[in-house]
């Protein structure tokens, strides 16, 4: 027969939406949060981020759909107020799915149907099935997970958004972005940080198609500070003003509320302008201007691929197994500064050592 393992394997390959668990938060009369119910069982150390995240200790409680990151795991929030005669105690509740998939749009999808069904019933009942119909067919109701296209997520964003807003800083957030440093974003609200944040990795990164790296949404807790430790390269995104004097946890701030980038004096070094960067934000602000956001996306992936091809152009003339500072240092076309950004561009792609 089928081993049980091997049931679950064949059954998890089924489970397109890689959705994890389910979640319910709520909080009482005494304002009191906390996770009340999971499925399978969400960890205590887990349990506690949701709940400093999910927004149900915000005085007020918006019904605002949130994501974050833990891990590898994704975290996608939906807070709801309740006002129930027949259930007195519960003043507000959030419902979160877990999944190991990037698509904010799908699993918002997902969550308006799951706030429906827990909001008749009062009772994560309904939510047990709907868990084990997730985990067999990836579909609920009227939701499919079929009917999203993942890769959609990675440009829902809009780039030509914050090339308008940060002007020629954007040369500072492609490299920040090539060359995988520790980004920090702020905002004053939930949409304003998400936004952002997502948008990010278009910056230099789709070659590596690696959204995992964003944090969106964090509260600056130990657990979370850890789990950037661990992450070493992240876009993490936050609502705390205490954000900016947390400087051993970024290389690049970037407020959204004054539209500024800063640069703190540690990460100075591999930080500096060249004319290579110049180009970049010239030509991208210029194409903010007059292209679409997939005609901004393209440039920006054109401009990336460029320097890395340069890169390797002199690694290949050089005869080199990996490029030494020393021999960049060396070339008679490239300034002092413009050789240490290449050497930097080489460790980020794995052609120096």
């Amino acid at each position: 027969g089928i081993s049980p393992s091997h049931a679950r394997e064949k059954a998890w390959s089924m489970n397109t939406a890689k959705i994890t668990a389910l979640g319910l938060l709520e909080r009482d009369v005494n304002e009191d949060v906390m996770c009340v119910w999971s499925y399978p069982a969400i960890s205590k150390e887990h349990g506690e981020v949701l709940v400093k995240r999910c927004g149900l200790e915000d005085k007020k409680i918006a019904e605002v759909f949130r994501w974050s990151k833990l891990g590898s795991t994704w975290q996608y929030m939906l807070t709801t107020s309740v006002d129930d005669i027949k259930y007195p105690r519960v003043k507000a509740a959030c419902l979160v799915v877990l999944s190991e998939v990037f698509n904010p749009e799908k699993f918002n999808s997902l969550l308006a149907v799951l706030v429906a069904e827990y909001k008749a019933a009062l009772s994560p009942k309904p939510l047990i099935k709907a868990y084990l119909k997730l985990f067999r067919s990836s579909s609920y109701g009227s939701w499919a997970d079929k009917k999203f296209d993942n890769r959609r997520a990675l440009i829902a964003g809009s780039i030509k958004n914050v090339v308008k807003t940060f002007g020629q800083q954007i040369a500072l957030l492609w490299t920040a972005v090539v060359l995988k440093k520790r980004i920090l974003v702020y905002a004053d609200s939930v949409s304003g940080v998400l936004s952002l944040v997502r948008t990010i990795p278009l910056f230099g990164s789709w070659h590596r198609n690696n959204w995992g790296i964003l944090r969106p949404l964090i509260c600056l807790g130990e657990e979370e500070l850890k789990d950037l430790n661990n992450s070493k390269v992240y876009v993490a995104g936050t609502m705390d003003e205490r954000a900016s004097s947390k400087t051993q946890y970024f290389d690049l701030f970037v407020d959204a509320t004054s539209a500024k980038v800063t640069v703190p004096s540690h990460a100075k070094v591999g930080m500096g302008m060249t004319a290579f960067h110049k180009d970049f934000a010239v030509n991208v602000m210029k194409a903010a201007e007059a292209e679409s956001e997939q005609g901004v996306i393209k440039i920006v992936a054109f401009k990336t691929k460029a320097l890395i091809d340069n890169v390797k152009k002199i690694k290949n003339e050089m005869k080199v197994d990996s490029l030494k500072l020393s021999d960049l240092a060396k070339h008679e076309k490239l300034s002092e500064s413009t050789a240490r950004f290449f050497f930097d561009v080489a460790i980020s792609e794995g052609l120096a050592g």
